[in-house]
């Protein structure tokens, strides 16, 4: 057997050396990875949902691992009272945090539909249906946070330019089931939903006033009085299926029609569209709509106005705190 020179025993040292090392290298990694992971899930996360929307409950944070440099997890939350689940992703230093991603290898692959690209092409104010007087109805549901922002960011259009209030109008999603209003976050917002629409059909002029008030705190016994609202011609309306139920069979009728399930929807001269392909979801958008849809041009068509985000959910004040919510709709658990 031959002796090992001192040189080869010094390169078998040299490897021993750097196999160990690597492997104190691996751990350490491995180590922090296993420690950011556990303060995401358990601090990074939770403070993000809350500073995305207070009325949320975040319930689980399953399934979190690392996918090419990012944290990818399930998220359960409740809102309304209902649970629904979202794949979420996250910078692994908890900057940036994603509610949607594509993944590249999936850009390769053909689409399963013909068509479907054709489908999702961008409307723009030529294709829009035009009306003398136009209408942009906006579906919504009274407790979804992001219905809740689009009633707020009519409200912030109107407060800018007072005639383009003349040109909205807020409808409900929902059902009548056995003489009962159901709604898709439970029987408070059915209530709620309902209350909003007899308001809006029997005092018209206050409807504005309670909605702006509702949307800080979802107080609505507070709002009420506020707004100044008849409570005894309010609670008559509710209680008369001849006028509440009746009210909202018409606005659900509506919403069948033009297949809403989204809260919110936005339905111009009755064509489905959306605020995403005229700048986004602000004021500016909602005014390029009404203007598209006019056949007459209004005196406000040639103003610039604003492309701020506002406030989802109830908040006190109406300009948004978190961008990247501002895509986002309620549609009822599958």
């Amino acid at each position: 057997m031959k002796k090992q020179t001192p040189k080869k025993k010094n390169i078998v040292g040299i490897l021993i050396a750097l196999v160990f090392i690597g492997s104190l290298v691996g751990v350490g990694m491995l180590k922090k990875n296993r420690d950011q992971m556990v303060s995401a899930k358990a601090k990074i996360i939770p403070e993000i949902i809350q500073k995305l929307d207070p009325s949320v409950k975040l319930k689980e944070v399953a399934g979190l691992k690392e996918e090419s440099g990012i944290f990818v997890f399930d998220l359960k939350l409740e809102v309304q009272g209902k649970e629904q689940k979202f794949i979420s992703y996250m910078s692994k230093d908890g900057k940036y945090f994603f509610t949607g991603g594509i993944k590249v290898s999936d850009l390769d692959k053909q689409p399963d539909v013909k068509g479907a690209e054709e489908q999702r092409k961008p409307l723009t104010c030529t294709d829009v249906k035009k009306a003398d007087v136009a209408n942009l109805t906006a579906f919504v549901v009274a407790d979804c946070p992001y219905g809740l922002q689009m009633q707020r960011l009519m409200k912030v259009a109107i407060a800018e330019n007072q005639d383009l209030g003349k040109y909205f109008a807020v409808k409900y999603i929902g059902s009548i089931e056995n003489g009962k209003i159901t709604s898709m976050h439970g029987d408070k917002e059915a209530q709620e939903n309902l209350r909003q629409m007899c308001i809006r059909e029997e005092q018209k002029d206050l409807y504005w006033p309670y909605i702006s008030c509702y949307m800080k705190e979802g107080k609505s016994a507070e709002c009420l009085n506020e707004a100044g609202v008849n409570q005894t011609l309010l609670q008559t309306c509710v209680n008369d299926a001849q006028k509440g139920l009746a009210y909202a069979q018409k606005d659900f009728d509506a919403a069948k029609k033009f297949n809403v399930s989204g809260s919110p929807t936005l339905v111009i001269n009755d064509m489905v569209v959306s605020e995403f392909d005229f700048g986004g979801r602000n004021v500016d958008a909602l005014k390029q709509l009404v203007c598209c849809g006019s056949n007459a041009t209004l005196e406000f068509c040639g103003k610039t106005l604003s492309k701020d985000d506002v406030a989802t959910s109830y908040s006190l004040t109406d300009k948004g705190q978190v961008a990247g919510s501002a895509s986002a709709n309620c549609a009822p658990t599958q």
